[in-house]
C-alpha cells in the first residue's frame, strides 16, 4: 500500500517506467508499433492471448482528464485502431479495455482479449492479486509472430 508523499512522487512522473524514451523491449512487453499519441506493446504475460498495454507518449499524464482535447482526440484514436488490430488478429470472443493506472500512475490501456471458458471468463481478470495471477510466457517465435500478426493487422489500418 502507498503512502500519501509515495503517491503524489509517482503521480508526478519522478522516475515514471512508463514516460518516454522506454525500451522497446523489456521483461514486461516487446513493441508493436508506434502510434500517433501512443505506443502499442504486446504484454510478455500471455495468460490472455494477445493482451496489449497502449501507452500514452507524448508526456507524462496520469489521468484522462489531464489531457488537452487534441491529446485525448489522438490517444482514443489510437485505442480505437489499436484495439481493432488486435481483434482482427486474433479473433477473441470478447476485449476488456481498462485503464486503472493504480500502480503506474501514467496513462495507459490494457487492452485484454478474452476467450470463452478462459480462466476468468465472465468476471474482470484484475481481481486477483497481481503476485498470484497467472504468468504465461510465450517462446520467442510464438511472441514474435503474435507481434508481427497485430502489426500488420495494424499497418493495414494506418494505410
Amino acid at each position: 500500500m502507498s503512502t500519501r508523499a509515495d503517491w503524489e512522487t509517482r503521480v508526478s512522473g519522478a522516475a515514471c517506467p512508463l514516460c518516454v524514451p522506454r525500451p522497446p523491449s523489456n521483461d514486461h512487453w516487446d513493441l508493436v508499433e508506434t502510434l500517433s499519441a501512443s505506443s502499442l506493446y504486446l504484454s510478455r504475460n500471455q495468460t490472455y492471448r494477445g493482451q496489449c498495454q497502449l501507452i500514452f507518449d507524448r508526456r507524462h499524464a496520469a489521468r484522462l482528464d489531464q489531457l488537452t482535447a487534441d491529446e485525448y482526440g489522438a490517444f482514443a484514436r489510437d485505442l480505437f485502431t489499436a484495439q481493432n488490430a488486435v481483434v482482427r488478429s486474433l479473433g477473441p470472443d470478447h476485449v476488456n479495455i481498462e485503464s486503472l493506472g493504480n500502480v503506474v500512475p501514467h496513462l495507459h490501456w490494457h487492452i485484454v482479449p478474452r476467450y470463452v471458458g478462459d480462466a476468468r471468463w465472465g468476471m474482470p481478470i484484475w481481481t486477483t492479486p497481481l503476485d498470484a495471477m497467472p504468468d504465461h510466457r510465450l517462446g520467442h517465435e510464438d511472441r514474435e509472430a503474435l507481434v508481427a500478426s497485430i502489426r500488420r493487422a495494424l499497418n493495414e489500418q494506418l494505410v
